[in-house]
């Protein structure tokens, strides 16, 4: 699949369902924020260079960016660094971080005119409308998630306002929120789980028992449900 930006585009083979991270919610939107925010050149940031494929943030932006706690960002970086998908060097003004196979993401074109660039882009944006659209539709989302309250028009107009990496998220997630609670009464209403970013709960399963922690941003965030 492929991103598009109003700069630029990223590329992602579908060999990624099989990259070890892709089942980790956190890791995988962490890798996919810093590859859509990494520099497609080289500039100069404060008098420091931040090249190709770079990043200039800090844990504390990332997590406030991606709605996550500082600690779980520093653990997706710890895992990104342990599979050596990402460098990262400290200076004065801040973290930089290095994709290191970023050439890899970066989409191959030909030298074009002007005016045959424009209709490239022209081209290729409109068959990128279709694609976009069936990541994972609102349809897919309604049949899966199996709890049918609430006006299903405003749920869709909710759900597809949402971007292609939280569509991808959500279906990753579904299968396993849907173990720890497979009595459907007690899911969350449609509504309520997007309006929540319930995603990107995190949900543990053990032998006898589910245990579901929390967005670290809600109130008491531990709760144990039975098998």
């Amino acid at each position: 699949m492929q991103k598009k930006m109003s700069n630029g585009w990223i590329k992602i083979h579908r060999q990624i369902l099989e990259w070890e991270w892709y089942d980790e919610p956190n890791t995988l939107r962490l890798f996919l924020h810093l590859l859509l925010k990494a520099n497609h050149k080289t500039r100069s940031y404060r008098g420091v260079e931040i090249k190709e494929g770079q990043i200039m943030t800090g844990y504390d932006k990332l997590a406030k960016e991606l709605n996550l706690s500082t600690q779980k960002i520093r653990t997706s970086i710890s895992k990104l660094k342990s599979t050596s998908e990402i460098t990262s060097v400290s200076t004065s003004q801040g973290t930089i971080i290095q994709i290191v196979k970023y050439k890899n993401y970066q989409v191959v074109t030909s030298k074009l005119t002007d005016e045959q660039q424009t209709d490239n882009k022209r081209i290729t944006t409109n068959k990128n409308v279709k694609k976009e659209k069936e990541v994972y539709s609102f349809e897919s989302f309604w049949f899966e998630y199996d709890k049918k309250i609430g006006s299903k028009e405003k749920i869709e107009t909710k759900f597809n306002k949402l971007s292609n990496e939280d569509k991808v998220l959500i279906k990753i997630y579904l299968p396993k929120y849907k173990i720890s609670q497979p009595d459907k009464k007690y899911r969350k209403n449609p509504d309520t789980f997007l309006n929540n970013k319930s995603w990107l709960d995190e949900i543990i399963i053990e032998s006898n028992n589910i245990i579901n922690y929390n967005n670290p941003t809600n109130a008491n965030p531990y709760k144990k449900f039975e098998a």
